[in-house]
């Protein structure tokens, strides 16, 4: 007997669902001035985030607004 996917509108409320839907990871490096690096980590430190999901945040804002044109 196989096991079945439940549809992510019927999984219980307390089920992290976004640590269980996980897309794969590639790793993107990037140079910037240190002055523009200590900004964005100084923000995520104070948002209790990461520099990664501050930063996939910022590009999909952007990438919404460009593709919405």
């Amino acid at each position: 007997m196989g096991l079945k996917s439940k549809p992510l509108d019927k999984v219980r409320v307390d089920v992290p669902v976004q640590d269980v839907v996980r897309e794969d990871i590639g790793r993107v490096n990037i140079n910037v001035p240190l002055s523009v690096r200590r900004q964005w980590k100084t923000a995520a430190a104070q948002a209790d985030r990461s520099m990664s999901e501050m930063i996939i945040e910022a590009m999909s804002i952007y990438l919404d607004t460009q593709l919405s044109k």
